[in-house]
C-alpha cells in the first residue's frame, strides 16, 4: 500500500493539491510586508485628520506628535501648527493692548481683524495642505522650527 501513496518524482500533483516551493513562504512574507509598510487609506485618512485638527484647534497641536510620534509629516504639521499657535496668540495680545491706546486705538483693533483673517487664510492653506499630503510651508512663519 506504501508504493500506491508514493508519486513517482517526475509525476505533477493533482490539481486540488498545493504546491509547496521554496519560495511560497518568502513570496506571501513580502506581501504581508508591503501590505503593512504602506499605511492603509484608513491610517491615512487619519494621519490628515489628526494633522488638520492640530491646525484647526491650536491647542492641539500636540495631537499628531502623541499619535504619530516618529513620522516626519505629523512632526512637520505639529510644528507649523504650534508656530501658527504662537503667532496668534501673541500677535493679538499686542494689537490688543495697542487698540487700548487713545486717538489711533481703532487703527490697531481694524489691524488685529486683518491680522486674524489673514491667520485664518494661512491655517486653511496649511489645511489643504494636509489634505494633499504635503509640506506645505506657511509664508514668513514657514522657516521656524521649534520642535525638531
Amino acid at each position: 500500500m506504501e508504493e500506491e501513496n508514493k508519486k513517482p518524482e517526475g509525476e505533477q500533483p493533482e490539481a486540488n493539491e498545493p504546491v509547496k516551493t521554496e519560495h511560497a513562504a518568502e513570496e506571501q512574507n513580502d506581501t504581508a510586508k508591503s501590505s503593512e509598510g504602506k499605511p492603509s487609506a484608513d491610517e491615512r485618512m487619519q494621519k490628515k485628520v489628526i494633522c488638520a485638527l492640530a491646525y484647526l484647534f491650536g491647542i492641539l497641536f500636540f495631537l499628531p506628535l502623541v499619535m504619530y510620534p516618529n513620522d516626519e509629516f505629523a512632526k512637520f504639521h505639529a510644528n507649523q501648527a504650534l508656530v501658527v499657535l504662537l503667532v496668534v496668540v501673541i500677535g493679538e495680545l499686542i494689537l490688543g493692548i495697542l487698540n487700548i491706546v487713545p486717538v489711533v486705538g481703532f487703527i490697531f483693533g481694524i489691524l488685529c481683524g486683518v491680522f486674524g483673517l489673514l491667520m485664518l487664510i494661512a491655517c486653511i492653506f496649511a489645511i489643504l495642505g494636509v489634505v494633499r499630503e504635503e509640506k506645505f510651508e506657511l509664508p514668513v512663519i514657514g522657516k521656524i522650527k521649534i520642535l525638531k
